[in-house]
């Protein structure tokens, strides 16, 4: 999705739209878990807060600024549901055990993890290599750095548009290249793209 269609989302969100909250909703939901769950270390507790942070989004709507990043918005809360879950986690022992013992897991885990992540992004670097230079360019700015559309085009003096081609062409390139060996590690990698 592009700055323009968000902007109008966001406006459709402040009058109470439904449709357009499940719009932001699923554009959203996989970066933001993956951050929290970084955190906390659980799924279980990342998918609670990753709904209390899309119900303060609701709660909250006619005050969101639509000509604001929809992106910090959203960083802002979710990293305030973290705060709040770990004063609330401070003074209930059995959550605490519990998250001690899934930190110990990830631990242990840790290794095959990190080579696992490496490779792929080292498969991912490779694929990106063959597209073409401002393909690639492109494809870096906006999904791994994770710079807005508008933000990219400015930088580069094109339009909002050929950035879309780009990383429509990009992702093609992606696919049809991928080796889904790495299904598992590539879902990882783009999880932990910062949102």
């Amino acid at each position: 999705m592009n700055v323009d269609e968000e902007i109008v989302l966001l406006k459709q969100l402040a009058q109470g739209n439904e449709k357009s909250f499940e719009t932001l909703y699923y554009a959203y939901r996989i970066k933001v878990f993956g951050g929290i769950l970084k955190l906390v270390k659980s799924s279980d507790f990342a998918q609670d807060i990753l709904q209390d942070v899309f119900v303060k989004v609701w709660q909250n709507r006619s005050k969101i600024n639509p000509d604001k990043s929809f992106k910090s918005y959203l960083y802002a809360i979710t990293q305030s549901a973290v705060y709040d879950f770990f004063r609330k986690l401070a003074s209930d022992k059995t959550k605490t055990d519990q998250l001690i013992a899934l930190s110990v897991n990830h631990y242990v885990n840790d290794i095959e993890e990190e080579l696992s992540y490496k490779d792929m992004e080292k498969h991912l670097r490779d694929i990106l290599d063959i597209m073409p230079e401002r393909c690639r360019e492109v494809y870096v700015l906006c999904k791994l750095e994770g710079r807005s559309y508008d933000e990219v085009a400015q930088l580069l003096n094109i339009s909002t548009a050929t950035i879309n081609n780009h990383i429509v062409k990009a992702s093609r390139i992606i696919k049809s290249n991928w080796n889904w060996s790495y299904y598992g590690a590539m879902v990882l990698f783009f999880t932990m793209i910062e949102y």
